[in-house]
C-alpha cells in the first residue's frame, strides 16, 4: 500500500495564519512592495542593482556633405566669382573643406576642368573628372594622394 502524502494546505488546518506571518502578509502585492521588479529603481534598489543598469549610449557618427558632379558644375563659375575656388592654369581648384562637403558622387556630367583638393571622391565620379581633364588631389587627414598627373 503507498502512503499518501498530505497536502501542504491541509497540514496548516487550524494554524490561522498558514505559514505566512502576521495577517497582514498574507494580502496582495502591496505587502511585498509591488509585483515582480516593481520598484527596483527606488526602494528595491539593493535587490535588482546589478540587473538594472544604464546602458551607455553611442554617439552617431557624423556625416559629412555629399554634392554631386552636375552641382559642382553649376556652382563652379559662382565659387570663383565669391573667391571660394581659385582658378590657376584652365583648371577650377575646389578646396571641399572651403565649400563644406565631403565627398562627391557622380551623377550628372562635369562641364569644367576642376582640380579636387580635399574630398573623397566616389570610383564612378573620379573617372567622370579624370575624363574631363580635371585633377584629382586628396588630403585627408594624413593620407595624400594625386591622379590625373601625366607621368614622363
Amino acid at each position: 500500500m503507498t502512503v499518501r502524502k498530505r497536502k501542504k494546505k491541509n497540514k496548516l488546518r487550524g494554524k490561522r495564519t498558514h505559514g505566512k506571518g502576521n495577517t497582514k502578509n498574507k494580502r496582495g502585492g502591496g505587502s511585498r512592495g509591488g509585483r515582480g521588479k516593481a520598484g527596483a529603481r527606488k526602494h528595491k534598489k539593493d535587490k535588482y542593482s546589478g540587473i538594472l543598469k544604464k546602458k551607455a549610449r553611442l554617439k552617431p557618427k557624423k556625416k559629412g556633405r555629399v554634392i554631386d558632379i552636375d552641382e559642382l558644375s553649376r556652382i563652379a563659375e559662382r565659387l570663383k566669382k565669391e573667391n571660394k575656388a581659385e582658378y590657376d592654369n584652365e583648371f577650377i581648384i575646389i578646396d571641399g573643406k572651403k565649400i563644406g562637403f565631403e565627398k562627391i558622387l557622380s551623377r550628372g556630367k562635369l562641364t569644367h576642368r576642376v582640380k579636387i583638393i580635399n574630398a573623397k571622391i566616389s570610383e564612378r565620379a573620379r573617372r567622370k573628372i579624370l575624363e574631363s581633364g580635371g585633377l584629382i588631389e586628396e588630403m585627408l587627414g594624413e593620407r595624400k594622394e594625386m591622379s590625373g598627373e601625366k607621368k614622363v
